[in-house]
């Protein structure tokens, strides 16, 4: 028989995404049919950073795929607070299914931010483009510029590619945020999906040399160079993980019940899918040589990326 209940989601209590996570197993035992009402509380201060508010995005979005009825509202609501403000901004309420006028004019985001977006095959260059921009306006290296054009598109990528278990390109489609926050001097991005999670896509393909692991093990090996489903090179992850390693970022992964942060293992509240996030800073610089050695091949390809896409770069200021 469906049952009916009600979860506060409150953001006084949640400062990590671990807390959001742990405020999610309250969910787990939801099934088809069956109706939530959500309630929201951002009352309070202090920043609430975007990742946290995707994720929220994710969760609900899985919810209703599986035919749970979702009603959201908010509770201790001040539309005019720092946090509502924000929150709207990125379009958290409009994707929620919040109506809120806004009272502030909503200035251009180019080069500073990405609203919560979701990514599918149609638009993935386009979101990548709006990455690269922020990175290349907010100061950071041409050599790091250089790996991470080839990381984040990858990253992207293995969502469309490894998210869902029909093993086809564009099957999965993702949620992305990224922001760059200049008195830290770092630019945060997460990209997240509610797929069928990193053991699933390293051990169910059928030609798969890792079917025999388990799900930590799967976790924490896909960020070696070469661990594949067989539908890639098993490169992205590994360069990922070896550039935020030397940048001295973080650089987090998150499924099923396990968490690899920056190359350990922690066990963690469920997640459905993958979460992939970076703390990038933009003040520490990063050779692409001491990731890619001397193959110039992807040198070559982010200056044809960045000629393509932004020309001459004093034409951005």
């Amino acid at each position: 028989m469906p049952h009916q209940i009600s979860v506060l989601i409150d953001f006084n209590h949640i400062s990590s995404q671990h807390d959001l996570l742990e405020a999610f197993t309250q969910l787990n035992h939801l099934k088809p049919g069956d109706e939530l009402e959500l309630q929201i509380d951002l009352n309070g201060t202090g920043f609430i950073y975007p990742d946290l508010l995707l994720l929220l995005v994710a969760r609900i979005e899985c919810l209703k795929r599986n035919d749970i009825k979702v009603i959201c509202s908010m509770v201790n609501f001040n539309p005019n607070s720092d946090r509502a403000n924000y929150a709207s901004r990125i379009n958290f309420f409009e994707i929620i299914g919040i109506e809120l006028e806004e009272d502030f004019t909503r200035l251009d985001r180019q080069g500073r931010f990405i609203e919560i977006s979701k990514f599918n095959e149609t638009n993935i260059n386009t979101v990548f483009a709006e990455i690269m921009r922020i990175l290349i306006v907010n100061g950071v290296n041409e050599d790091m510029l250089t790996v991470l054009n080839f990381c984040l598109y990858e990253v992207l990528d293995n969502t469309l590619n490894h998210s869902s278990p029909e093993f086809r390109y564009g099957a999965g489609t993702g949620f992305v945020v990224a922001q760059f926050f200049p008195r830290s001097q770092e630019i945060r991005i997460i990209i997240a999906d509610t797929g069928q999670g990193i053991h699933a896509a390293l051990t169910g393909h059928p030609k798969s040399r890792f079917i025999d692991l388990s799900e930590p093990e799967a976790v924490t090996r896909c960020i070696e160079r070469g661990v594949t489903n067989s539908l890639g090179l098993g490169f992205g992850l590994w360069a990922t993980s070896e550039m935020m390693s030397k940048n001295k970022g973080d650089f987090i992964i998150y499924s099923g019940g396990s968490c690899l942060r920056n190359g350990t293992l922690y066990q963690t509240p469920h997640w459905r899918g993958t979460i992939n996030y970076l703390r990038i800073n933009t003040n520490i610089s990063v050779n692409y040589k001491e990731i890619f050695g001397e193959d110039s091949d992807q040198l070559d390809m982010f200056q044809e990326f960045k000629e393509s896409q932004f020309g001459n770069l004093e034409n951005l200021w």
